[in-house]
């Protein structure tokens, strides 16, 4: 199974030519991020026509639109050439439920879960992405038999080492390497660090690892786009 995940980046003019770039790496599920309320209706009709004809999003699942501007005014999708269901927001405590949208495919295999979520940033959204991240981990650390994938932006981590040290937007550059920060936003720096790197590490134990990294190593370090500016 090929699956793609992708913040669009909330783009309204160019959806043909992300919709054409995604079809043409011949996937069988699209995981996406950042789609709105003005492009959702023009994205489902593009990737169904595609051929991804079994479409979720999580605006559909909310329980009032009416909250769903400003900084929620992002949602996430979820397409599939098979047959999918999708699951109400209630497995996640988040602050913004519209942000984790889960599904379970319907594959000849067996039935797979996806969950596409895009983490709030820090740097505008101060703790809420911590709680996010805490809400995330609750709601998956714990035994699953059947196969389950997490992905989506998650806004972390900071920096991957080669030495496959990660490096979470709760640490700072010292003099010996990266240490804690004291304080971010107003609260301890070791509670910042902990709730991103659960995420990131501690899901392992659960079957949820970073399969990028255990298929390439740390040594490769390809990104479609670099932070340039300090943010969390």
């Amino acid at each position: 199974m090929r699956l793609i995940s992708w913040n669009l980046n909330s783009r309204q003019r160019d959806l043909e030519n992300q919709v054409a770039a995604l079809m043409a790496l011949k996937p069988d599920v699209v995981a996406l991020q950042e789609v709105t309320p003005t492009t959702i209706f023009a994205l489902r009709t593009m990737l169904a026509n595609a051929g991804l004809r079994h479409v979720a999003d999580s605006f559909s699942l909310a329980g009032s639109r009416s909250e769903l501007t400003g900084r929620r005014r992002y949602g996430q999708l979820t397409a599939s050439h098979c047959q999918l269901i999708s699951e109400t927001p209630s497995r996640f405590t988040v602050p913004w439920p519209e942000r984790v949208l889960s599904v379970t495919l319907l594959t000849l295999a067996g039935r797979v879960e996806i969950h596409n979520t895009h983490v709030p940033p820090g740097s505008s959204n101060k703790w809420i992405k911590i709680d996010h991240l805490d809400g995330l981990y609750a709601g998956l650390a714990c035994p699953e038999e059947r196969p389950r994938i997490l992905c989506g932006d998650f806004n972390t981590p900071r920096e991957e080492l080669s030495t496959g040290e990660v490096v979470t937007w709760g640490q700072r550059p010292g003099f010996n390497g990266w240490r804690i920060a004291r304080t971010i936003h107003g609260r301890a720096g070791s509670d910042w660090d902990r709730g991103e790197r659960q995420v990131l590490t501690g899901l392992a134990k659960w079957g949820l690892p970073d399969v990028y990294r255990q298929l390439h190593g740390y040594d490769r370090m390809d990104a479609s786009w670099v932070c340039r500016q300090s943010k969390s």
